[in-house]
């Protein structure tokens, strides 16, 4: 429901708001007061296009913000979750227009684009006017009124999901083709890629440890020769190293203290010297038995780091990343060679999810016939009463793509179009609405949509002069069904009709004024009270005068 307009230097309004009510609000006034650019700002609202000539003269930007309470925002989750918001029972709608005729649009606050304006814009304002283009003409739209009367959501939640399950399969059978079609060009790469990683071999940081061998043998040439040069002098030749020769000097001071004490201490000295040449060979040999020991074949170290770093430089640049491609590759061709099991599962699953979604499309068109006729009915006797005393009408429901299986045709709504065919006159034969019906024609067969819908929308409903051309019994019949639509949701009336304006509810009058300067004309709207409803309503019976007999037939109207 719209609570509040604010409109802002737009044409000949200065500044405005206007808070309205649940049911009838109703818009009167002469002649070029200003009500049509009312309904051009609630068109801002829904999405209508924008242009600097809309900006009242003089000023920098023009503005219309809204302020709307909704019953039930679930219903319109789908676009909250577009713009980012989580569905709310109020929202605030911006659009301000600038000297380049560019908009900038606000909903709760985000920035949104015009065609999210004109969504969410059609599901809170209906439009109805002898100039607007109607939604009703929209053969989406027409199957979502249809949708609406037939009051079948689980249906619709039905063929929703399947929908989604369908398209999810499909997306999985493709993906698995792409990915099949693009493995067998590269198999062959692929399989060449990991036969010349695998035939080398690499292990992880081999080509490191490989490095530091190399530079280890030849420290270890230089090293081998001192090794071999101390061993040399510890051991010597036949027997005559320093140890042996040691050995002998401590087995002659031995004797020689058998003589003489004095060689005592000598001959233990020289035990000692002979211990630590031995651990001095015992480490010398240690440090030999440690050195690298150099390949048979000198050329193959060399051979095995030369290979290791091509790999580096075709799939590393490290070594890891080499091994990763290993790995990788050799997972992608056993993924290739399980691919076509996974395409037969996908393709099962496809022809699944597209009979459920056959069955789902199937049942949402039965029950879509049998509301077509229940709705033509309601409708037919409706329209006969607004004037349309020899209507027929007739609402077809047909296959959207009628070679196509429904499995695979449907969408989120099903397979079907659904086209409303509407006949006012004897002899002219059944046509699409949008072909033949006039902008008040079209209105009255929104007015009769909008009675017959259970439960009432959340939508307001905007009547802009409907009424045009409409008098006496017919005119007091499209008021009666007006009151009756009014006591369902809120409805906006722009009328120079006196029966239209009688209808319980808020009334507001349009009318021109001066600016404070008096040099500027404005349009302005009030609210009337019971009183100022009276006049206005006498008015619209009898002139800028009324006449005595207009004040009383005024009041009758009014019921006071």
């Amino acid at each position: 429901m719209l609570v509040e307009l604010k409109v802002s230097n737009l044409a000949l309004i200065r500044e405005l708001t206007l808070s309205f009510g649940p049911g009838a609000n109703i818009l009167t006034g002469e002649t070029g007061a200003g009500k049509s650019i009312l309904a051009g700002a609630l068109g801002l609202l829904r999405g209508a296009k924008s242009s600097a000539g809309l900006i009242r003269a003089g000023e920098d930007e023009a503005r219309v913000e809204a302020l709307f309470e909704l019953e039930r925002p679930e219903a319109l989750s789908h676009l909250f979750g577009e713009l980012g918001l989580q569905p709310s029972e109020d929202l605030i709608v911006q659009r301000t227009i600038n000297q380049a005729g560019r908009s900038k649009i606000r909903i709760n606050g985000h920035l949104a684009t015009v065609g999210q304006l004109a969504a969410l814009g059609e599901e809170l304002l209906a439009v109805s006017g002898q100039h607007d283009q109607q939604s009703l003409v929209r053969e989406a739209r027409q199957l979502d009124f249809l949708d609406a009367y037939g009051g079948y959501a689980n249906l619709l939640t039905d063929m929703a999901a399947a929908h989604k399950a369908r398209a999810e399969a499909a997306a999985k059978k493709d993906a698995i083709i792409d990915r099949l079609k693009d493995g067998q060009e590269r198999r062959e790469l692929y399989e060449y890629q990991l036969n010349e990683i695998t035939k080398i071999h690499p292990q992880p940081g081999e080509d490191l440890q490989l490095a530091d061998l190399k530079i280890a043998l030849k420290s270890a040439g230089k090293l081998s020769k001192t090794l071999e040069g101390a061993n040399s002098l510890l051991t010597g030749r036949n027997g005559e190293g320093l140890i042996e020769n040691i050995d002998r000097l401590a087995r002659l001071l031995e004797k020689a203290a058998l003589t003489d004490e004095r060689f005592t201490p000598l001959g233990e000295a020289a035990l000692e010297c002979s211990a630590l040449l031995g651990d001095l060979n015992v480490g010398l040999n240690k440090i030999g038995r440690d050195l690298p020991k150099a390949p048979e074949s000198p050329e193959e170290l060399d051979d095995r780091l030369s290979d290791i770093i091509k790999l580096k430089r075709k799939y590393g640049p490290s070594l890891e990343e080499v091994i990763e491609k290993a790995s990788w590759l050799e997972e992608t061709l056993t993924g290739l060679d399980s691919a076509a099991l996974e395409l037969s599962q996908a393709e099962k699953e496809l022809q699944a999810a597209a009979e459920k979604s056959a069955l789902a499309a199937l049942a949402l068109r039965q029950s879509r016939d049998q509301t077509a006729k229940s709705l033509v009915k309601n409708l037919t006797a409706t329209l006969r009463v607004l004037g349309f005393p020899k209507l027929t009408m007739s609402i077809e429901v047909s296959p959207v793509e009628a070679d196509r299986p429904v499995g695979l045709a449907a969408g989120p709504k099903g397979a079907d179009n659904v086209t409303f065919l509407f006949c006012p006159n004897p002899g002219e034969g059944l046509k699409p609405i949008s072909k033949i019906a006039s902008g008040g024609e079209l209105s009255r067969v929104m007015m009769a949509l909008k009675i017959a819908q259970e439960p009432a929308s959340d939508q307001s409903l905007v009547f802009d002069e409907i009424d045009s051309g409409l008098s006496g019994a017919t005119a007091e019949a499209v008021a009666a069904k007006m009151a009756e639509l009014s006591t369902r949701q809120q409805i906006l009336i722009i009328t120079h009709l006196p029966q239209m304006a009688s209808i319980s509810g808020k009334h507001f009058q349009v009318f021109k004024s001066s600016d404070e300067t008096g040099d500027r004309t404005q349009t302005s709207i009030q609210e009337l009270d019971q009183s100022s409803r009276t006049m206005e309503l006498a008015r619209m019976l009898g002139g800028a005068e009324p006449s005595p007999e207009a004040l009383a037939l005024s009041k009758k109207m009014l019921n006071l």
